[in-house]
């Protein structure tokens, strides 16, 4: 195309734009200018006319961005109300151990430290727990390890101010056990199975006369110098076959788990010496700070009902939210989920 051609068609193309713009502005002073009904009347014309698919879409993402916002809302309102959740349910656990503890202390009355877990790392972290207390405290090597459920494990090392104990997790862990009503007479020694069955524990040697039900309770024996008689060490799942025919063997499942360990009950010597008292198969009725803290542990229960009622409220804003988004981005009308 020549020079001149073309700015044959850029000048063209300049008048046609200065021919728009005229026309436009004229328009716009004509409609100013007209009455305010002729006015309504020519909007509303253009509207359903020529403006008809534009106001379409615009509606049409006026309404998927409302559906958005709406589902953002719900999300935010169920992660706050589910994290709440969390936290009202770790406060009832929490509550319920130290209560478990509270009654615990009631039952033995002397004896012994209440110790505190300080932070675990490594692989071996149900193998051995660390606490906070030592020598200082009265803490000495091989004393027993409680919780209001039973047994934990024994002490290994002692510094002054903090205490290792190795739980019944430990592949070395050993103790002489009984059950409550003296048939059966064993060892018990962690399982070591492979994924859940690794958090079991066995009781061996039992003499074959001896049969045990599902669900019979296992208590240390009180053989050897660690371990006074009578505290929990698991319930009996069930008998496990094993190349010692002249003995049985009982897979049990534990009174306490390692993961959930929480403060614990160090026994002293002068306590393993005394006994226990059967502390564990013959709960005392709880003293008054005991029914306190149950107490408090039924308003976080009402908490935690409030909480689930939410979550399913929720749920059903959630579920409204998706049938708006739905309807929007189909070309439905978002306000007929309200008229239904």
């Amino acid at each position: 195309m020549s020079r001149g051609a073309r700015s044959g068609t850029a000048y063209g193309g300049g008048r046609l734009d200065t021919g728009l713009l005229i026309a436009c502005v004229m328009a716009a002073i004509a409609i100013l200018v007209m009455p305010r009904r002729f006015r309504d009347a020519l909007a509303d014309a253009l509207r359903t006319t020529l403006l008809a698919p534009l106001v379409a879409l615009e509606a049409r993402a006026a309404g998927v961005r409302s559906a958005v916002s709406s589902r953002e809302d719900v999300l935010t309102a169920r992660g706050q109300i589910a994290v709440e959740g969390l936290s009202v349910r770790g406060v009832a656990d929490e509550n319920a151990t130290l209560r478990g503890l509270l009654g615990l202390a009631a039952r033995l009355k002397d004896g012994f430290v209440v110790a505190e877990l300080l932070p675990r790392r490594g692989v071996d972290d149900d193998f051995t727990i660390a606490l906070n207390v030592g020598a200082n405290a009265g803490i000495e090597r091989f004393a027993p390890v409680v919780t209001a459920d039973g047994l934990v494990g024994m002490v290994e090392h002692v510094d002054a101010n903090t205490a290792f104990a190795m739980t019944w997790a430990h592949p070395d862990f050993a103790v002489s056990a009984t059950s409550t009503d003296e048939r059966a007479i064993g060892i018990v020694k962690p399982h070591l199975g492979t994924g859940v069955q690794r958090l079991l524990l066995e009781l061996r040697g039992v003499k074959f006369a001896a049969k045990l039900d599902s669900g019979a309770l296992i208590v240390s024996s009180g053989l050897g110098p660690t371990y006074p008689r009578g505290i929990a060490i698991g319930r009996v799942l069930g008998e496990i076959s094993t190349p010692e025919k002249w003995a049985r063997t009982y897979l049990l499942m534990p009174a306490v788990l390692p993961a959930a360990i929480g403060p614990v009950i160090v026994l002293r010597a002068s306590r393993v010496t005394q006994g226990v008292n059967q502390v564990w198969t013959h709960v005392a009725s709880a003293d008054s700070a005991a029914r306190a803290m149950a107490a408090a542990g039924d308003s976080l229960a009402r908490k935690l009902a409030l909480a689930e009622l939410a979550a399913r409220r929720a749920a059903l804003d959630s579920a409204f939210a998706d049938s708006v988004a739905r309807d929007s981005l189909h070309g439905g009308d978002p306000s007929h989920c309200r008229r239904a």
